[in-house]
């Protein structure tokens, strides 16, 4: 028995078909792909939902900012309360006056010496530019000693 082929109006039915399927599934992927790019734009969604998304960046800026540190500001018997409870020991040492004026004495002390080496480094930069203006050291003649 010979294989029996459909007759030439059924095959062109059917490739006109797939042409039309082929072009309604470009058409359906275009706008498949456009749908997609306008989900991803966060600004459309801005645009059609402003509130929402003013609330959702106050609550995302709420949740980030972290919170203010509470300051506890005790007085003395609560800070000796807490040392008992937790056992620790606090010396309380006072610096003697007299090493506090010492301390202002030699800060006085550095800075008198800092701006003598600053204004003796200034005069050495001076009678160096000059001697250097003035031709710099004497030129010899070959022999030693004696200058042109």
């Amino acid at each position: 028995m010979a294989p029996s082929f459909p007759p030439t109006d059924d095959a062109d039915a059917i490739q006109r078909q797939m042409r039309e399927v082929r072009a309604e599934l470009r058409d359906d992927v275009k706008e498949l792909a456009a749908s997609a790019r306008d989900m991803a734009d966060w600004t459309n969604y801005v645009r059609a939902y402003p509130w929402l998304c003013v609330g959702a960046a106050l609550a995302a800026g709420f949740l980030i900012v972290p919170q203010r540190s509470v300051v506890i500001k005790p007085d003395a018997e609560g800070l000796v309360e807490l040392a008992r409870r937790h056992k620790l020991v606090v010396k309380m040492e006072e610096k003697p006056k007299s090493k506090q004026r010492a301390g202002l004495f030699g800060q006085l002390l550095g800075m008198a010496a800092s701006m003598i080496l600053q204004r003796g480094a200034a005069v050495v930069s001076e009678q160096m530019s000059q001697a250097f203006q003035r031709g710099g050291v004497a030129r010899h003649n070959g022999h030693h000693g004696a200058t042109p």
